[in-house]
């Protein structure tokens, strides 16, 4: 009967034995008596050695290694390099590579591994994974009693199935645009005569002061989905954003019991703070229908923001109350300025002078909330009160000079002065008035009206704009200019005639302010 080695008595792996002893000799714990050890990439993973290891059918080895698995997979007398093995009808398979000495192992799958036994020489080592891995390296049977490593005989995965998972992230927030309307005129202050219309320029501008965001949120699916060939029982779904917001999850009720080839999707929400980008994890716990082994699947989506999906207030229509609609004006074309002209007048002259008030107002009203804006601009508007007295003919300004013959003489003969000569003819201002227009002479046409009209100025009657334009006419542009006797053309003639015209319809009181009772 062998001996059993004390070591083995005390419960302790040859390989674990093998380090002790190495360092307590100062060698390097990568090493194993000239054997360079891989080193493994998995950390979720423990190792058990069994030095006198049962071998039997994946099954069998999978139950003898105490794990909870769905379906086993034993991969005999594997050969240097890489292989890649179809384990079921869903078309999962297992990857393995074995280094060109034949005693170390790399692995890659579909499926999550529970266990993964490596089998040389009697012994065995059952790495087991919790939680279960898709891959690792380095893997190897425990060393012999001379501390070699051993070729691998054969390599037993014990898998898992799990449910699938995959999820959707859509974000979502409102911005609010806040606006101003500003409205300015290029005049102020204005003095206007009766009847008259002055034209004032408008400007509006329309702008953006800001906006606010808000209503930050993240929804999406969850769809989990069974390809397997197994029952599963759906327990609970959760969603969480980063770092730790919980939404709400709808999958309608739960447990749900998910067949082979079936589907769940279900739907959440969730309200965030702001629009930092964040992660978000769904987690999915699940048994075997028929037992207690829960097991869990998660999905991941990025929350990321782009443009915001509801706008408020992004447009506005621009009006005023004079002119009527300007236009319309959205956030992404602000500022924008409309400009446009609005007349000033008429307003009729009173007794005394009048000022008027002129106002007009810009508004703006915001497309979602009918928020509304205004801004004024006012013109002050002085009207001189309407001009006084009234005007006499001619032969009324004839008669009432110092030599009569009609009394009493109106003084307002003394700001001109009868005996004055009048401009080029050579004669006074009586003579002109009392010599008749012989053959049509348009001199004293003119004349006799221009000395009326200018007496009756003089004695206070208001004259119209065409009256003061007429008198300046015969002053600078014909009197100044021409004798009597001048031969005028018919041109002039007429141009006399009409503007003597003008002045006889003030005189007589048919324009301007009236006719004086005589």
């Amino acid at each position: 009967m062998r001996a059993i080695p004390s070591w083995l008595k005390l419960g302790i792996p040859l390989g674990t034995l093998l380090l002790l002893a190495l360092s307590a000799c100062g060698g390097q714990t990568g090493e194993r008596l000239g054997q360079t050890l891989k080193p493994a990439t998995a950390v979720n993973r423990s190792v058990d050695t069994y030095p006198d290891w049962q071998s039997g059918n994946a099954d069998a080895e999978c139950t003898q290694a105490g794990v909870n698995f769905d379906g086993a997979y034993k991969v005999d007398s594997p050969t240097s390099g890489t292989s890649t093995y179809t384990v079921d009808s869903y078309g999962n398979t297992i990857t393995v590579t074995l280094s060109s000495d034949g005693k170390y192992v790399d692995w890659s799958s579909t499926l999550a591994m529970t266990a993964v036994i490596v089998k040389g020489g009697p012994g065995a080592n059952v790495y087991r994974y919790d939680p279960p891995a898709t891959s690792d390296t380095g893997l190897h049977a425990p060393p012999n009693q001379k501390g070699n490593i051993p070729n691998v005989s054969h390599v037993t995965f014990c898998f898992q199935y799990r449910l699938s998972v995959s999820k959707t992230a859509e974000t979502r927030y409102t911005r609010q645009y806040f606006w101003e309307i500003q409205k300015t005129g290029d005049q102020t202050e204005l003095t206007l005569s009766d009847g008259q219309v002055f034209p004032v320029n408008y400007q509006v501008r329309v702008g953006v002061t800001g906006y606010e965001e808000r209503d930050f949120a993240v929804s999406g699916t969850i769809t989990i989905q069974n390809n397997t060939p197994i029952t599963f029982v759906v327990q609970s779904v959760s969603d969480v954003v980063t770092p730790d917001i919980a939404a709400s999850v709808n999958c309608g009720p739960l447990p749900h019991t998910l067949a082979p080839g079936g589907s769940l999707t279900c739907t959440y929400s969730a309200s965030l703070p702001d629009k930092t980008n964040r992660t978000n994890t769904a987690t999915v716990t699940y048994v075997r229908q028929g037992q207690d082994w829960v097991r869990t699947a998660s999905a991941t989506a990025p929350v990321t923001f782009g443009d915001p999906t509801t706008l408020v207030d992004n447009q506005v229509s621009a009006t005023d109350d004079r002119y009527g609609p300007l236009g319309t004006v959205s956030a992404g074309e602000a500022p924008k300025t409309f400009t446009y002209t609005l007349e000033v007048g008429p307003y009729a002259c009173q007794a005394q002078d009048m000022h008027h008030a002129f106002t007009n107002t810009a508004t703006l009203t915001t497309n979602t909330t009918g928020t509304v804006m205004s801004s004024s601009w006012t013109v002050t508007v002085r009207v001189p009160a309407c001009p006084t007295g009234c005007t006499l003919t001619q032969g009324y300004w004839k008669t009432h000079t110092e030599y009569g013959p009609a009394k009493p003489r109106d003084a307002t003969w003394d700001l001109i002065g009868e005996d004055t000569t009048f401009f080029l003819s050579n004669q006074s201002y009586y003579r002109v008035l009392w010599t008749p227009p012989s053959g049509g002479n348009p001199y004293y046409q003119m004349a006799h009206q221009y000395i009326a009209a200018k007496l009756n100025v003089l004695k206070g009657a208001y004259a119209p704009p065409e009256v003061q334009a007429a008198i300046a006419w015969a002053e600078n542009q014909f009197f100044n200019l021409y004798p009597p006797s001048y031969n005028f053309g018919k041109s002039l003639t007429n141009q006399a005639r009409s503007y003597a015209g003008i002045l006889g319809q003030y005189n007589e009181g048919k324009i301007g302010p009236g006719h004086c009772s005589e």
